[in-house]
């Protein structure tokens, strides 16, 4: 069967399951992912003329060859399983693409074979991405360089399979109405961690939770003061009826969730020049975002916990955002939960104009 995504045409199996029953894994629900990524990726690398790109987890190969056709460069797509090889080959001839090197390894073993070699590194894989993150850090050229995750796990990292968050992830997560942030903020501090052993700076400068998946995009740095800096911006979290109570690295406490990242998320500029590259569904999810890059805030208040710990009706969300703008702060409803709201404003001044309604 092909279908078209982006500006590739990929064939795909017939009968698909989105599972890993499928012959080739090819998930159509994440279209839109792959859409923000080459966003994203072209903002990134803009002002680049060589570059090199890898996909260690292809699958079919349209998240690569959509790389290859919309971003440029040199793309490696590499596949384990002999069927995703084969296909990838066929979906690159389908689109008439040159600018590739297909591979039938095992990720980590491919990764391991281009050390220091990649200015991206993305790892798109059916559930975590803890097993493959060491190596894609090794693949990664050490400075200005991009590693791009996607977990799929959200049971682990959102909270509700919490033994299963400290094996992969090394922190106790949070289940919560923000714990979609919360699991972006635990991916990032995960593979912060994971790069300080090598004397490498990662952070992030974009990151996103939506439908069933979070995705985030961390840049590399290198040096030993560098990566030493990265454990200032790690911390853990309590909440308390919706309130979030931060405490640094160095001083965990019992009932507190981490360790996770707890600095800004997003980078100003390169959200901004992704946008220029969106359409549709991914124009509106960034658009969003943008919004929330005027905000540095873990977190967000959630009008309808507030509204119950209050005992009052919840005004429209629309009117809470206009009312603390006239009063001059900056406000965004965060793209992961609808009835969420980021601010700079004191929690007082929410609390007053949802009493007041």
């Amino acid at each position: 069967m092909i279908i078209e995504e982006g500006k590739v045409k990929i064939d795909i199996p017939d009968d698909l399951t989105i599972t890993k029953d499928d012959e080739v894994f090819y998930n159509p629900k994440m279209e839109t992912c792959r859409d923000i990524s080459v966003a994203v990726i072209k903002a990134f690398l803009e002002g680049k003329e060589e570059f090199y790109i890898a996909d260690a987890l292809a699958g079919t190969g349209v998240r690569g060859l959509r790389y290859a056709k919309e971003v440029g460069g040199e793309v490696y797509l590499n596949d384990i399983n002999p069927k995703a090889y084969k296909r990838i080959i066929a979906n690159a001839n389908l689109n008439n693409i040159k600018n590739i090197k297909v591979f039938n390894e095992d990720a980590n073993v491919f990764l391991a074979k281009h050390f220091r070699f990649f200015h991206v590194v993305d790892i798109d894989p059916f559930g975590s991405p803890s097993t493959y993150i060491d190596m894609a850090i090794r693949a990664l050229k050490p400075k200005n360089a991009l590693l791009c995750l996607t977990a799929t796990d959200t049971a682990a990292l959102c909270g509700r399979a919490k033994k299963a968050c400290l094996r992969k992830y090394l922190a106790y997560p949070l289940l919560s109405r923000d714990c979609h942030e919360m699991a972006l903020r635990i991916l990032i501090g995960y593979a912060m961690r994971m790069a300080t052993k090598y004397e490498i700076q990662l952070m992030p400068i974009f990151a996103h939770a939506t439908d069933h998946y979070v995705r985030v995009y961390l840049k590399t740095d290198r040096g030993a003061k560098k990566a030493d800096e990265v454990f200032k911006y790690l911390g853990y979290v309590r909440e308390v009826n919706g309130f979030k109570v931060i405490k640094p690295y160095n001083k965990p406490e019992e009932n507190f969730v981490g360790p996770l990242y707890i600095g800004n998320l997003y980078d100003k500029e390169i959200v901004e020049k992704a946008l220029k590259y969106c359409e549709g569904r991914a124009y509106k999810i960034v658009s969003k975002i943008k919004e929330e890059t005027e905000i540095e805030q873990v977190g967000c208040y959630d009008t309808h916990q507030l509204g119950k710990l209050l005992k009052v009706s919840v005004p429209p969300i629309n009117y809470i955002v206009e009312s603390l703008k006239e009063k001059g702060y900056k406000v965004a409803i965060p793209h992961y939960n609808p009835r969420g709201i980021k601010t700079n404003a004191p929690l007082r001044e929410i609390i007053d104009i949802m009493v007041r309604k």
